[in-house]
């Protein structure tokens, strides 16, 4: 433990020395990093609409990052934590975010069918696709609202409403959102009944859906089968183990035996990828 502790201040202070010889240099090449960070984060922020400023998320991460190397530090040793601890604290809060994201646009994607039977049922009481969209706002809850309140924005600015159409499409590259915009958009452009064409896109992600489910009941056994065999030659090691740990001693000793080793791996790793793209079927 006192090596643990003698090692973070020899790093605190190697740290404190670079900075003051660096002087300027130092802090300007700093800031300009920090300032990058807080862009490419900000976007991601904004997109999310998450009441977090850019600022917040960097001290949150560098907290995140200095907090982890600690904590693994503590538990294990200095050099784990900084390794273990550092490579997870750098990229985990931006995989928060991507994850974030994904989540975002299959919510999108699952309400966008409920959307536009709203949306058509508004128009044929008021022609009035902003109003029809006004309603879904004021019907059904983020993130499509906000989605939505965002084209409204850009409309009542004086954005075209196509345009802002478009500008959502590109904004929110949900599949079923961007089927149904390009729809639209096609609707309007060539005077299309748009109650029509809201409904047959609603009734056609419906169809999607059932076929999804469909599908992935029917390859739910090529899924299983695919994980069994990835984990069944770990559990055959680990049976022949107990059994007789002399017959599967070398494979962990020698050099020949992590040879073995690696190259099972590799083919196993490959076989259940193969596997799991011939049974992801995409409707």
């Amino acid at each position: 433990m006192s090596t643990l502790w003698l090692a973070l201040v020899l790093a605190f202070i190697s740290g404190f020395m670079l900075i003051w010889a660096g002087g300027e240099w130092v802090g300007n090449r700093l800031a300009a990093e920090k300032g990058v960070y807080e862009r490419v984060v900000g976007k991601e922020l904004h997109r999310l609409f998450l009441q977090v400023s850019p600022q917040e998320f960097a001290t949150y991460h560098a907290a995140f990052f200095i907090g982890l190397i600690l904590l693994i530090g503590l538990i294990s040793n200095f050099v784990i934590g900084i390794i273990v601890g550092g490579f997870i604290g750098i990229f985990a809060p931006r995989l928060y975010l991507k994850m974030k994201w994904k989540a975002r646009l299959e919510e999108i994607n699952e309400q966008v069918e409920e959307a536009l039977v709203y949306m058509a049922n508004s128009f044929k009481a008021n022609p009035s696709l902003p109003e029809a969209i006004q309603d879904v706002c004021n019907a059904m809850g983020p993130p499509i609202s906000q989605e939505f309140g965002v084209l409204l924005k850009e409309y009542r600015l004086g954005t075209p409403l196509d345009q802002a159409l478009v500008n959502l499409q590109r904004r929110m590259p949900a599949r079923n959102m961007e089927l149904a915009i390009s729809a639209l958009v096609i609707g309007r452009t060539v005077g299309g009944n748009i109650p029509d064409i809201l409904e047959e896109i609603s009734s056609t992600i419906r169809e999607s859906y059932r076929l999804e489910r469909l599908i992935d009941t029917q390859t739910a056994q090529g899924r299983m089968q695919a994980w069994v065999m990835g984990l069944m030659p770990a559990g055959v090691v680990v049976m022949f183990n107990f059994m007789d740990p002399d017959l599967i001693q070398p494979l962990f000793e020698t050099m020949m035996g992590y040879a073995i080793l690696g190259v099972a791996a590799v083919f196993n790793i490959i076989g259940v990828a193969l596997i799991l793209k011939i049974v992801a079927i995409e409707v």
